[in-house]
């Protein structure tokens, strides 16, 4: 069996939550689906895309990410820091 995984974003995609690997079938993700993902991130965490070489970049539940780069994006949550109005 052929895999279609090259081109324009057909077929299933791969990423990494925690250490849970998922595929989904489009080319992009926004933050809320990666949270709503396997047994979910609550809100009370961050939720930050691993870039190699560099800090996390934090990940807002409307952005979307684009999983059609070479490699695997991987995700992770964190403790959300203290903000105004969080009790």
């Amino acid at each position: 069996m052929a895999r279609d995984d090259k081109g324009s974003g057909h077929g299933q995609q791969k990423l990494q939550v925690e250490n849970d690997v998922y595929e989904w079938n489009s080319q992009f993700i926004t933050g809320a689906q990666v949270r709503a993902l396997g047994p979910g991130i609550p809100e009370s965490m961050d939720l930050f895309l691993k870039i190699k070489g560099k800090a996390g970049q934090l990940v807002k539940d409307t952005d979307s990410i684009d999983l059609g780069q070479p490699g695997i994006e991987k995700f992770y949550a964190q403790e959300a820091s203290s903000e105004a109005g969080n009790d």
